[in-house]
């Protein structure tokens, strides 16, 4: 009823509707894909969705155009050229408070002419980065906002993805991609290589709660799943490739949301009109709001608080020959695990009724870049930026009379200087060159004190021991080069490397890129990429220590996965595509426990490492098909259907193979929203998303050894034989967007888990009743937002 009562609320203060629509300017900048040289003499074309209503505009010197006074709603936009392909946008949101920005790059095609009949457009679906070509998808933030639950999060939305699938964790935004771990997962921004930059962050993990840089400055990006170019190097399963906007460099604008999740506020505007902007968003947030209201979308007993500040500063010359930006995300964020406050209502059996946690995660970038065009061929750019994250961990074991025992403490902390330059050059009309450098100077601090604990029991002194203790400095060097060839009017070839040293144990890598794509018709495209993909390993591990103090697992290689993708994209109707990509990883050199008798594979972690002797012997195998087919946002509706068959593996140096703890066998997905006209200036959205996928695995208990010990003891030569339950889950979405003369805004309500499903989340030992029990996560979250932009 609380719900009704604020939407009730929040629909009511919206102004009455005049009879007229308002109208906005809609404007950009035409640049060259390959060079990012600005295009003058484009023909530029803007449609209202569904009305028939057309303006046109041609880029002047600058490659600027401007399209004023056009009616708000959903715009589609057009760019021709001769000797480019046609562009054709989605339809984008063009709204009475806040000009639309649309940047536009066009794809060289010497063979296309302005009167060219486009028939399907494809190009909504091309990438950002045009060395991309398999396994790559671009995300808009406004793609990312109309995902039901997706709460802004790039993360969130790629569950909607094909070969993504959600952790285990209902709580948190780990994603597996193709069966791999959550921690193969690389975040980019602005060019350069970030740490996790997730609220609530997880120690030796990509993911967290929720990403720490807000939406508001989300521009179009990349999310790859393979088969990536020579550029990205680092990783082993994906990329996020975030690129932040620029701000409105001739009109101030404001953004204010107030929601359960927190309180939102950005201001965009010039500092010199036409010639440099700024772009701001502050977020602050407690999850405390969501269970005063009864909805635990952690826990019961846990107190989620979070902050951050994201910006983006842009400057450019009066030629657009030098473009500069200083940009940064700070995040601040802590999670408080609670004790059941009665000490006669603690359970036993369960840890974290006798347990107060305390997990505190900051994370910080401040970057600048420099873009220079020395002619219109070539681009130069370089990019300087600071980053650093603090996660800590503080546990205390409550005994009956609540005295405290501390049986964890831990601290990472790490900083890094970075350094990249990245030059590109158009070397003829079907010849491109890219080439980079990236330098990172690491300063760290790492310490973990561990202590076994037992539920009500009485301090145990000199338990625990330092299991990781490091404090330093090292470097990391990263060096590529890519060249792609237009050989043949429809044939594309890439080639080129990725070189890798990690100073701390000297290892070095080296891996060889290769992909090719054939455009057999306007309607089908087929690709084939291979790779070779080197990742360091989280740097603690390196400084993990024996009884005796000294470090374990300096030595330890860097992890390698070779890829292997085929695919075919299949543009049958316009904005619509299907898609689907055979593929298969081999993985190897990844560390493994040096005793025998164990049967840890490090990549069956989503988090966190074991303290344990570790060689380099492990290998894994992971093969699949991804299926998709896609609607993009044309006519007032959108889809994405995906379904992924695969299997992951790994092997123990030379002993049996055995299914992954990722290897659920399926996941799948199904997303669908749209919009319907109420009167001239408003619009009802609505939208669904169903997540189905196999359960993850898990090795079973030995029961003799678990009633001995009274906890639970996995089941030797037995990894992960158990499986979960399917996991199930349908998210639902409402919105009701509203435009004004001057205001424009929206009240949106997602519904996480609509049915109030809980999915299996972990198994577990009971001492008492000497068996095991599954935990389940998983109740409806209402997620209500109001949002103004004035």
């Amino acid at each position: 009823m609380r719900i009704f009562f604020l939407s009730f609320f929040l629909l009511s203060v919206s102004l009455p509707a005049e009879a007229q629509s308002p109208v906005q300017t809609l404007r950009g900048i035409v640049t060259d894909r390959d060079t990012k040289q600005p295009l003058p003499g484009v023909s530029i074309q803007a449609e209202a969705a569904g009305t028939g209503i057309q303006q046109s505009a041609v880029s002047d010197s600058t490659g600027a155009y401007t399209i004023p006074k056009f009616p708000t709603g959903r715009v589609r936009v057009k760019a021709y050229m001769m000797g480019y392909e046609p562009y054709i946008s989605e339809d984008v949101i063009l709204s009475s408070a806040k000009e639309l920005v649309h940047p536009i790059e066009l794809i060289t095609n010497p063979s296309y002419l302005p009167e060219t009949v486009v028939k399907v457009s494809n190009n909504a679906f091309d990438p950002v980065n045009p060395l991309a070509s398999s396994s790559v998808r671009s995300v808009s933030a406004e793609e990312i906002e109309r995902v039901p639950t997706a709460a802004n999060d790039p993360a969130r939305a790629a569950l909607s993805y094909p070969g993504v699938q959600k952790g285990e964790d209902e709580a948190e935004n780990q994603i597996v991609v193709r069966g791999n771990s959550p921690t193969g997962i690389l975040w980019r921004l602005e060019g350069i290589d970030i740490p996790n930059p997730n609220h609530f962050a997880l120690i030796g993990s990509s993911g967290g709660g929720i990403t720490a840089f807000s939406a508001q400055l989300f521009g179009p990006s990349d999310f790859l799943t393979g088969g990536m170019p020579a550029e990205y190097g680092n990783t082993l399963s994906g990329v996020f490739d975030i690129r932040f906007r620029q701000g409105n460099d001739e009109k101030r604008e404001y953004r204010a949301r107030i929601g359960v999740l927190g309180l939102d506020f950005s201001s965009e505007g010039p500092f010199q009109r036409g010639r440099s902007s700024y772009l701001i968003n502050y977020r602050y947030s407690t999850l405390s709001i969501l269970s005063r209201m009864g909805f635990n979308l952690v826990g019961e007993r846990v107190s989620n608080d979070f902050q951050d500040l994201s910006f983006n500063l842009a400057f450019k010359s009066a030629n657009q020959r030098h473009r500069l930006t200083v940009f940064g995300i700070g995040g601040l964020s802590e999670e408080h695990y609670y004790p059941v406050e009665d000490p006669a209502q603690r359970n036993t059996a369960i840890l974290n009724h006798w347990e107060d946690r305390v997990k505190p995660a900051n994370v910080g970038v401040l970057g600048a870049t420099w873009t220079y065009l020395p002619d219109d061929r070539s681009a130069f750019k370089t990019a300087i930026a600071f980053t650093g994250n603090d996660i800590r961990r503080r546990g205390d074991l409550l005994d009956l009379n609540d005295v405290r025992r501390r049986y964890e403490t831990r601290r990472f902390r790490e900083g890094r200087m970075v350094l990249s330059a990245t030059y590109q050059r158009k070397l003829s009309e079907t010849l491109l060159l890219k080439t980079g450098l990236i330098l990172n100077e690491v300063f760290f601090d790492f310490f973990q004190n561990f202590s076994p604990r037992f539920a009500n029991l009485p301090p145990q002194p000199g338990e625990g021991y330092v299991g990781v203790q490091g404090k330093g400095n090292t470097r990391q060097i990263q060096q590529y080069a890519q060249l792609q060839w237009r050989f043949a009017p429809r044939w594309t070839v890439q080639t080129g490397y990725h070189a890798l040293f990690l100073a701390v144990n000297r290892q070095a890598a080296l891996d060889p890129r290769f992909s090719l794509q054939y455009r057999a018709s306007e309607r089908h495209r087929f690709t084939l990429a291979a790779g070779l993909y080197s990742k360091t390993l989280y740097l603690p591990i390196y400084f993990v220590l024996d009884r005796t103090g000294a470090f374990q697992s300096r030595d330890l290689s860097m992890p390698q996965s070779t890829h292997l993708i085929a695919g075919w994209n299949w543009y049958a109707w316009p904005g619509g595509r299907f898609s689907a990509e055979v593929y298969g990883q081999s993985l190897h050199r990844v560390p493994i426990a040096a005793d025998t008798a164990s049967r840890y594979w490090m990549l069956n972690s989503s988090e966190d490492f074991v303290p344990d002797p570790l060689v380099s012997r492990g290998k894994g195998l992971n093969y699949g098909i991804d299926l998709g087919l896609e609607q993009r946002f044309l006519g007032k509706w959108f889809f994405l259907l995906n379904g992924s068959l695969y299997r992951s593996k790994f092997r123990l140096a030379q002993g049996p193979w055995y299914a992954s703890r990722f290897d659920s066998r399926f996941t799948s997905s199904a997303t669908a929203g749209k919009e319907m006209q109420l009167g001239k200036r408003d619009v009802l959205q609505i939208g669904v998303r169903a997540l189905w996928s196999g359960g993850f695995r898990y090795t079973p208990h030995d029961p003799e050894l678990s009633a001995k010990l009274g906890y639970y003891v996995p089941r030797y030569n037995a990894a992960y034989e158990g499986q979960n339950a399917a996991y199930f889950r349908i998210d639902t979405r409402i919105a009701w967007r509203f435009n004004r003369n001057k205001t424009s805004g929206s009240v949106s309500l997602d519904m996480q888990n609509a049915l109030n499903r809980a999915n299996p989340f972990l198994v577990a030992y009971d001492p008492v009743r000497q068996d095991i029990y599954t935990q389940y996560r998983g109740e409806l979250i209402p997620l209500l937002a109001f949002q103004l932009d004035f």
